[in-house]
């Protein structure tokens, strides 16, 4: 075996091998707010994830309701970790997620009130985004054209970038916000530029708690970069819009974009990107907090 491949296999045994599965799981929490008060009629859905071995991978869901004190259970078969996602009217998500130590578990969980933000432009799941991809569908591309020997032709590249003030895609940059490089190469881009008037701040997964559909509500005013190269571990960023004075917050899909499809002319082209959800304030404040509490707890 490839010495590169020996290396992969036993890292993949390692993390299979850390999985300590339990059975019989029940996992019980209170949903309260900040003060303590429970929330009764709460959404909550638990995700179990078991994995035996390569073979045997599994993820298992459960959606209840808390009663009246805030209180909910569901049970698992099996699983090593569970991940909750919980909702309340006028209350922001929250989300958790935590190892099985042992076969019962209590996963108490804090609701914040939202906050009202009228003039907020939000766009809180790319579901559409999957099997629609027109002008307004949010995401940033290469395409590279392809040549009639299945070869690419790195003299045709184009990138789509996104346009905040329109809220569409377009492959004039002048007229964008934010896109990737062209580089004279097959596979994922990973710098993105801005118009020179804007910019962007990095948001790192460990930056995060819960969900940065509702953290990270504040963009900052200053410390914007027109070049940032993509190191894999940002879940999204701050953008400040080519005007110089609005702001948006992204929030990458962790589902890459790299397909090949014909080009209608006998031939066919290739993209590579990213799609991304979003908060836009179109009246130049930095509020970008996210008062749309009604959201499926899945896209969490």
């Amino acid at each position: 075996m490839n010495s590169i491949y020996k290396i992969i296999f036993i890292c993949f045994l390692s993390i299979l091998t850390s999985c300590k599965n339990k059975t019989d799981i029940i996992v019980t929490g209170q949903v309260t707010d900040e003060a303590g008060n429970p929330i009764s009629n709460a959404e909550v859905r638990v995700s179990c994830w078991y994995n035996h071995d390569i073979y045997d991978v599994s993820l298992d869901n459960n959606t209840t309701k808390t009663d009246n004190k805030g209180n909910f259970q569901v049970t698992f078969e099996k699983g090593y970790n569970v991940y909750i996602a919980v909702k309340s009217k006028d209350y922001e998500p929250m989300t958790a997620s935590r190892d099985l130590a042992e076969s019962e578990i209590n996963i108490p969980i804090k609701l914040r009130k939202s906050k009202t933000n009228p003039t907020i432009i939000a766009l809180t799941t790319t579901d559409l985004v999957e099997i629609e991809t027109t002008e307004k569908s949010p995401y940033l591309r290469i395409r590279i054209q392809g040549l009639d020997n299945n070869n690419l032709d790195f003299n045709n590249i184009k990138t789509f970038g996104f346009d905040f003030s329109t809220l569409t895609t377009n492959t004039d940059v002048t007229q964008c916000d934010c896109w990737f490089k062209i580089e004279k190469k097959e596979g994922q881009p990973n710098i993105l530029q801005t118009n020179k008037n804007g910019g962007l701040i990095p948001i790192l997964d460990s930056e995060i708690k819960s969900s940065l559909l509702f953290e990270k509500n504040v963009a900052p005013t200053n410390g914007y970069k027109s070049e940032y190269k993509l190191n894999g571990n940002e879940a999204g960023f701050f953008v400040l819009c080519k005007d110089g004075k609005t702001y948006a917050k992204i929030i990458l899909d962790k589902s890459l974009i790299d397909i090949s499809s014909p080009d209608g002319q006998g031939s066919f082209y290739k993209e590579f990107g990213q799609r991304f959800r979003y908060l836009y304030q179109p009246n130049g404040t930095t509020d970008l907090s996210n008062p749309y509490t009604d959201i499926d707890l899945e896209s969490l």
